[in-house]
């Protein structure tokens, strides 16, 4: 995806990939209507529903990195807004790598977060790796809570 894409745009091809991710894993996934919801998705699984808000990672320096709040302009002001208790998981595509991931609002920082696809240079206790985020088990973990 080329840096000539309009954000909206780059949202929407993301949102697309990460629905084609979920219903390919069997999920029921469910889009709000209008855009006044702080979440682009919501999925059903075991009776419960988990509040999905997508966003599109950059990778950068063996990072898939991705903003964990939203920009809005409000009086030529950008105000930035964190997503707490508004939603349940980021679920966050990589154009660069074609893959997703799933981020529980928990364990994301209030501001940008680095998903590692590389070994670093220096190693840290703080890495977040991208592999511990894999759709596969966000699926699995909520389709094993009821049961």
């Amino acid at each position: 995806m080329g840096d000539d894409v309009h954000p909206k745009e780059r949202g929407q091809r993301s949102e697309a990939a990460i629905v084609f991710e979920l219903v390919r894993r069997g999920l029921t996934v469910l889009e709000p209507f209008g855009d006044n919801e702080r979440y682009d998705l919501a999925v059903e699984a075991a009776g419960e529903f988990y509040r999905i808000q997508v966003k599109t990672g950059r990778l950068e320096n063996g990072c898939v990195r991705f903003e964990t709040r939203s920009s809005g302009t409000l009086t030529r002001k950008i105000e930035k807004e964190g997503y707490d208790g508004e939603i349940d998981v980021f679920a966050v595509y990589s154009p660069e790598l074609e893959d997703g991931f799933v981020v529980p609002i928990a364990a994301a920082p209030t501001t940008t977060m680095g998903l590692r696809v590389e070994e670093p240079e220096k190693p840290s206790p703080n890495t977040n790796w991208a592999t511990d985020y894999r759709i596969d088990d966000w699926v699995e973990s909520i389709r094993d809570e009821r049961e």
